[in-house]
């Protein structure tokens, strides 16, 4: 039996099972790396590990969780603020990954994930009379942080992280969606003298892997991240969670979304031993893709000297790919 690495031990002190003796220096270190040390506190004081633990340990991470919250206060604030004078505007906008997950909780604060900043998607009709509102509120935008789908990143004075505007959700995203889920998987939320759109469970679950695995490349590279996974894990556990697994299972049509969803259910099941309902159970590519990972994180340094090679062979692959496209172009118009 093949022993568990850093990555895995940490899930299983997730789980509530911090064994006899962990690791905390360990510990402390990978939860960090991965931005769920605060899941991590949360989960030792639920458990009946908190008074054996290491008190400088414990100490620690009761810090973090305290700065955290102090932080998403700050962070839900920031949002209010933002969000009214979008609405002063006569602008109803959507927030999307962590903020809608924010502001579900009836104490925004209390959310367990470190958020790096506010999500916000507008339509990009709106997009000038967006950024009009806030400039009002003393909103500058961040030089250079325009992007395909975002217009920028905006930033105050004395704000703990940048409000990121988006006229549209990444393409690895927006491929998925037809209108008719755009229109009917938004749901309208007022609350604290504010008003906003928020995904539904389903497309929140939706966006949730195809951002990581997709959009962060984290499917062609291999890697897995806890803390999007702790998030399914939420959802999944959430008896008022009303997510439409025949919907999910329609979108897996697409094939990299297929590959990412059964690749995520197969984690959650290796490292949580949470099964989903589905519709078929994985192939050997799926599960050869699985081993991968697990590869990833059991043997980092061969993982990484593995994905130098593929992203090296993937980069090759594309300049070959338009250098085929170009020459093929050019003989075009040379007949023309």
């Amino acid at each position: 039996m093949i022993a568990p690495s850093p990555f895995e031990r940490l899930a299983n002190c997730l789980n509530g099972d911090f064994g006899g003796n962990p690791d905390w220096f360990e510990l402390i270190s990978v939860a960090t790396d991965e931005f769920v040390a605060t899941a991590l506190y949360r989960s030792l004081i639920a458990s009946n590990a908190a008074a054996r633990a290491e008190p400088e340990a414990r100490e620690y991470l009761a810090e973090l969780e305290r700065a955290n919250t102090i932080r998403n206060h700050q962070l839900w604030e920031l949002t209010r603020a933002a969000v009214a004078g979008i609405n002063a505007a006569g602008i109803t906008p959507t927030l999307i990954k962590g903020a809608s997950e924010m502001s579900l909780l009836a104490k925004p604060s209390e959310l367990s994930r470190l958020l790096i900043d506010i999500d916000l998607l507008v339509s990009p009709a709106d997009i000038p009379a967006v950024q009009a509102a806030l400039g009002l509120d003393g909103f500058e935008p961040i030089e250079n942080s325009q992007y395909e789908h975002s217009p920028g990143s905006y930033w105050r004075p004395g704000a703990v992280a940048t409000v990121d505007l988006h006229d549209s959700l990444p393409p690895s995203i927006a491929e998925l969606l037809t209108e008719e889920d755009l229109e009917t998987r938004m749901i309208l939320q007022e609350r604290d003298g504010i008003h906003f759109l928020i995904p539904d469970d389903s497309l929140r679950f939706l966006i949730n892997i195809a951002h990581d695995m997709l959009h962060h490349t984290t499917l062609a590279s291999g890697s897995t991240s806890l803390r999007y996974l702790l998030s399914l894990v939420e959802q999944i556990e959430n008896p008022r969670s009303g997510v439409d697994w025949e919907w999910l299972h329609s979108k897996r049509q697409y094939w990299r979304f297929r590959l990412a969803f059964d690749l995520q259910i197969a984690m959650l099941e290796h490292l949580f031993a949470l099964k989903v309902p589905l519709t078929e159970p994985p192939g050997r590519f799926v599960q050869f893709l699985h081993w991968r990972r697990q590869l990833k994180f059991r043997k980092p340094r061969l993982g990484q000297i593995e994905w130098m090679i593929v992203r090296n062979g993937l980069k090759t692959s594309q300049f070959i790919a338009t250098r085929f496209k170009l020459r093929n172009a050019s003989q075009s118009l040379g007949t023309d």
